[in-house]
């Protein structure tokens, strides 16, 4: 009984690090293709191949990553992931919003693609952070 057991814990950490490595992957491409956007303030196929990859890979593995998937039954990991997830979504539109009213203040008004960059890079980078920040923390309340 104890070595299904073990097998199945393997199997299960196993998974959840191939949902690691997508995902992280996936954020890669999503970081380099708005920082494109943001330089460049164009698209083209490849810019836009690197987006849709990296939301493929990212929405694929997301759920499994902050613990909510069937492959992960740590319940820390879950509480990780979704102060993650939730932090990321408060710095985004908390960013989007400040940016919204600058440039209303300014009179100065961005190229829509660069603002698309800029939402995507600061939504990725500030999950990522969130969860390498809180991973290291002991206990999450």
């Amino acid at each position: 009984m104890t070595e299904n057991t073990e097998k199945t814990k393997s199997n299960v950490e196993r998974d959840y690090n191939s949902y690691r490595v997508i995902l992280w992957i996936g954020s890669a491409l999503l970081i380099v293709s708005s920082l494109s956007l943001i330089l460049w303030k164009t698209m083209n196929d490849i810019i836009v191949t690197g987006l849709l990859l990296g939301i493929m890979f990212y929405v694929i593995s997301f759920f499994a990553y902050i613990g909510m998937g069937d492959t992960v039954k740590d319940e820390r990991l879950r509480k990780v992931g979704t102060l993650a997830a939730t932090w990321s979504w408060y710095i985004t539109l908390t960013f989007v919003g400040s940016l919204v009213v600058s440039m209303y203040w300014a009179n100065r008004i961005r190229d829509p693609v660069e603002l698309m960059g800029v939402t995507i890079f600061v939504m990725v980078a500030a999950m990522l952070v969130a969860n390498l920040i809180l991973s290291r923390k002991g206990d999450i309340e």
